[in-house]
């Protein structure tokens, strides 16, 4: 879990509008009813009005299969299931139609298509589609006697709605990649201030583990007083705690301190390894670690007591060894997984 410095610094994410969301869905199902409706609208304006009705349902099936891929690149089956759906549809209805106007609707139909594929990440199968709906308009022109001029027109006037979806991917992409940098830029600095402020409070538990330690001695040091034997004593076994303090910092707590402080002040030499550090004790070790070695310190009124953390990936966890009475030695096991 984040900690509340973490938490803090924690950059906001900057993201690119939605384009796969419900809004963006709401928006192509509004106008598909819009184009549906026209359609139905300028049914005098064709030959057969089942031809509309197929290729009102033809471009219901191509926003589903949109609406329902979404991921930020439509798929490539997709968008050639659009394409070819799109090019067919041009080439059911385009004979169909016996004047201009509404009733060449599927035009401007196909051409949303391929622009919502080009905001879609299909960028080069958006004017490919386009195209090949063209030509078949167009092909279409050339069938009868004085058309072919309206076709061209009618592609011409669609083919800036594909060039705006082009601008637009282009556009975002350029702005996704600038979004990332600010936000790569932003968690470097939140990590830096994070760690600088990880390095204070460090810095500053140190210097009061100091004080606690050897502030009462220096200040007598600092007045000029006199050193007694018990004084100097005390000192030397601050001297050791600080030490501690930096060889095995998962051993710095307050019971193992204190048993360590009494075992000095007895004569006896205490040794702390951590070789485990940074990795952290496994959940409920601590306390079988605290037990054992409060235990064996208590017991030492000479000799040398080792207490160490052996590194992760091992049997033991910790070993513990006095050799004042003789040799003793404690083994705490890897708790099982």
């Amino acid at each position: 879990m984040a900690t509340v410095s973490e938490q803090a610094f924690a950059p906001k994410r900057l993201e690119l509008p939605e384009i796969t969301g419900r809004g963006a869905h709401l928006l192509i199902w509004t106008y598909y009813l819009t184009m549906s409706s026209l359609a139905l609208l300028a049914l005098d304006d064709v030959h057969s009005p089942t031809i509309v009705y197929l290729s009102i349902g033809i471009f219901g099936a191509i926003w589903f299969v949109l609406t329902r891929d979404t991921r930020p690149r439509v798929g490539l089956g997709v968008a050639t299931f659009v394409i070819a759906a799109s090019v067919v549809t041009t080439l059911l209805s385009s004979w169909n139609s016996t004047v201009g106007g509404f009733s060449q609707w599927y035009v401007g139909a196909g051409a949303l298509a391929m622009f919502y594929l080009s905001l879609r990440g299909r960028d080069l199968a958006a004017w490919i589609g386009f195209t090949a709906i063209g030509f078949a308009f167009v092909a279409w022109g050339f069938t009868t006697d004085n058309r072919l001029l309206e076709s061209i027109v009618v592609v011409a006037r669609q083919a800036p709605i594909v060039l705006v979806g082009s601008l637009f991917s282009y556009g975002m992409n350029r702005t996704s990649k600038k979004l990332e940098g600010v936000q790569e830029a932003d968690t470097a600095r939140a990590t830096a201030e994070a760690a600088a402020l990880a390095r204070t409070a460090e810095r500053s538990r140190r210097l009061a583990s100091l004080d606690a330690a050897v502030g009462p001695h220096l200040k007598r040091i600092a007045d000029g007083a006199e050193l007694s034997s018990n004084d100097r004593r005390e000192l030397i076994v601050a001297e050791a705690r600080l030490r501690d303090s930096l060889r095995a910092r998962q051993l710095d707590l307050p019971e193992i301190v204190t048993a360590v402080q009494r075992a000095r002040l007895r004569g006896a030499t205490v040794l702390l390894l951590d070789d485990r550090y940074p990795r952290t004790l496994p959940l409920g070790a601590l306390s079988r670690i605290i037990v054992a070695a409060v235990q064996m310190l208590d017991s030492a009124d000479a000799g040398t007591v080792t207490i160490r953390l052996l590194p992760a990936g091992r049997t033991l966890i910790a070993t513990m060894v006095a050799d004042s009475d003789g040799y003793t030695r404690v083994e705490i096991p890897t708790l099982d997984r």
